[in-house]
């Protein structure tokens, strides 16, 4: 008898955070006799896959669609504008998706397919195994939903969500597949785990059932009571724009700071300045310990440790999803929401020392520490690996 499979399938996003968190679940189920394998999008980003002993391959890339003269503005007020930028408008791109994933089902069989944002994974793998949806809560919306709300105003949707739907079931059509009801069933699995704390969930107040919570590679605990650090973690091009610069810089002996990917040469002005620049990236936990306020893009992952630090947040998005888990931070009191994309924001040293200094939102961002660590008595992962389990 053949050991039981399980091939994990990630088509969108980018990051380290798919496959890092894939890793995680996978080594659980290695660890009950499964074999475990993952068709990843970026391949250069796999290290944590392989490093798990997890066999890694390729999974169908999505063609960019026909270019429309309005793919020069920006496209994010919904799921539907990501997703139709990417491909999902265009047949042609999600057929040759869908019989991608048919090369790869025909060849791994598995018993279970745990999609983490791929979207096209789950039709075409309906009927043939199991389905475990999982993902952060902006990347897994309830597949009950008939439209994808708006998430911002910034700029109107471009993409109607009966397009998309009208695209995707022509290229199931054209494969022998069943037609989706629904654009949300693209995120239809026999189960689905949100793996985001409700407070940054956007899609909160639609769900039947809220989301579970996130599965972290280390305990985090809450930050000493004589923690006085700022500690940023940003992206080369964000903490390379001028104005970001200058404030970082400004903040001098009090700032720690990790940029990965960044030129050495782009550090030189903290280092002067009396940061201290982490090479590489430093234990999360230690570094929440001794911080009072976090700089960071938004990312959930960052969001969610500093939130269970008890730290409050300054958070510099350049995109969609990250300014979402900013603003549900600022909203709960928790920190200051800066959109970069905004071309009236500029960041500033004297903007982030009031924020270190500010005792009312220290004392609430402890207060969300202690009962989001209270949510997490029982480890996600273990309830996670349980039901996936349960699925084999």
């Amino acid at each position: 008898m053949r050991a039981r499979r399980v091939l994990m399938a990630w088509e969108q996003g980018a990051g380290f955070g798919h496959t890092t968190q894939l890793a995680r679940l996978g080594r659980r189920l290695m660890a009950e006799g499964v074999e475990v394998a993952a068709a990843v999008r970026y391949l250069q980003l796999s290290a944590p896959l392989a490093e798990a002993g997890i066999r890694v391959m390729q999974s169908p890339i999505w063609p960019p669609p026909v270019q429309r003269p309005d793919d020069t503005r920006p496209a994010s007020a919904t799921l539907c504008d990501s997703l139709g930028r990417a491909g999902l408008r265009d047949t042609a791109s999600v057929r040759t998706a869908l019989r991608g994933w048919r090369v790869i089902l025909d060849a791994e069989q598995p018993d279970l397919m745990v999609c983490d944002y791929a979207p096209l994974a789950a039709p075409a793998a309906r009927g043939r195994c199991a389905i475990m949806q999982v993902g952060t809560a902006y990347c897994l919306p309830p597949s009950d939903l008939e439209e994808m709300p708006a998430l911002h105003d910034f700029a109107p949707p471009l993409h109607h969500d009966r397009d998309l739907l009208a695209s995707v079931n022509a290229a199931l059509a054209d494969e022998g597949m069943a037609p989706l009801e629904r654009i949300g069933a693209l995120f239809a699995g026999d189960d689905v785990f949100v793996r985001t704390f409700p407070l940054i969930d956007p899609y909160a107040d639609l769900r039947d059932r809220q989301a579970e919570g996130p599965i972290l590679g280390e305990k985090i605990g809450p930050a000493r009571s004589d923690a006085r650090g700022i500690f940023a973690y940003l992206h080369p091009q964000v903490a390379g724009r001028p104005d970001v610069m200058e404030a970082l810089r400004a903040l001098g002996p009090q700032l720690e700071i990790y940029v990965p990917g960044a030129e050495p040469g782009l550090m030189e002005p903290l280092r002067t300045a009396g940061a201290r620049v982490h090479a590489r990236p430093a234990p999360m936990a230690e570094v929440l310990a001794r911080s009072r306020l976090v700089l960071h893009q938004g990312s959930a992952g960052v969001a969610t440790e500093a939130l269970l630090a008890g730290v409050p947040q300054v958070t510099l998005c350049v995109h969609g999803e990250h300014y979402l888990n900013g603003e549900c931070l600022a909203a709960a009191g928790l920190g200051l929401n800066l959109p970069l994309f905004d071309p009236r924001v500029r960041v500033a040293a004297e903007t982030i020392r009031t924020m270190h200094e500010d005792e009312d939102v220290h004392l609430m961002a402890e207060a969300a520490g202690r009962m989001h660590r209270a949510m997490l008595a029982e480890d996600p992962l273990d309830v996670l690996t349980r039901r996936c389990l349960a699925l084999l």
